[in-house]
């Protein structure tokens, strides 16, 4: 939770830093912002073909560059590197595990967002989705990767348990008006750590679309 706190303050930082170059030194704001684009587009091109100039570890080139760009609040606190990690066993599963035990208590608020069941609870929302994102980020790739794929298998197996519920009682309860079940609460705050996931870091649906069918995306809001 702390660690979300800080990274909520480091885009408000950040954030406060890039309006006032803007609106003090244009130019200076343009100009870092036109120069950070070619030595990416550079970097990628590298990549792909590894014929093509690409600044080399010696060159503080990068490093002078990154530190003009947090002065100027062009940066994004949230995919920064902040520590070298090694292989921690099982992390994927551990984080899996801390997030669902917090769900159930939470619930969706159509003005609020989510909130906690209990005030004695105490769980802000924020804070713990930029945690998580800040914690995987500083590990290897594939550990999100997992994390994500746990989630999605939460959510697969959540709905399947509830549409086979619903299938039992109707066929024991024929006659009776029933509605199909409302969506799992937990589902529904998985749903919105997903989505909030990946607006924070800006990564294209697709992402999560590839661990949870896109209609449930698509339909989960329609419905609370």
């Amino acid at each position: 939770m702390k660690v979300g706190q800080m990274q909520i303050l480091r885009q408000q930082i950040a954030n406060e830093l890039n309006y006032s170059c803007k609106f003090d030194s244009k130019h200076l704001a343009a100009a870092l912002d036109n120069f950070n684009e070619a030595i990416l587009s550079d970097i990628k091109a590298h990549y792909k073909d590894p014929s093509l100039p690409c600044p080399k570890e010696d060159n503080t080139l990068l490093y002078e560059i990154t530190a003009y760009l947090e002065a100027a609040g062009t940066h994004n606190p949230l995919n920064k590197i902040y520590i070298t990690t090694k292989q921690v066993a099982f992390f994927p599963i551990v984080n899996f595990l801390f997030l669902i035990a917090q769900l159930p208590k939470l619930q969706y608020n159509k003005n609020l967002g989510m909130t906690c069941r209990k005030p004695a609870d105490a769980i802000d929302w924020p804070p713990l989705v930029l945690g998580l994102l800040t914690l995987l980020k500083q590990f290897h790739s594939r550990y999100t990767e997992q994390f994500l794929g746990l989630i999605g298998q939460f959510i697969r197996s959540s709905m399947e348990q509830s549409t086979s519920h619903w299938r039992v009682t109707s066929i024991f309860c024929l006659g009776c008006s029933q509605k199909i079940p409302e969506m799992p609460a937990d589902v529904v705050g998985a749903l919105m750590f997903l989505e909030d996931y990946v607006h924070f870091t800006k990564l294209p649906r697709r992402v999560v679309e590839a661990h949870v069918p896109n209609f449930i995306f698509d339909e989960f809001r329609t419905i609370l």
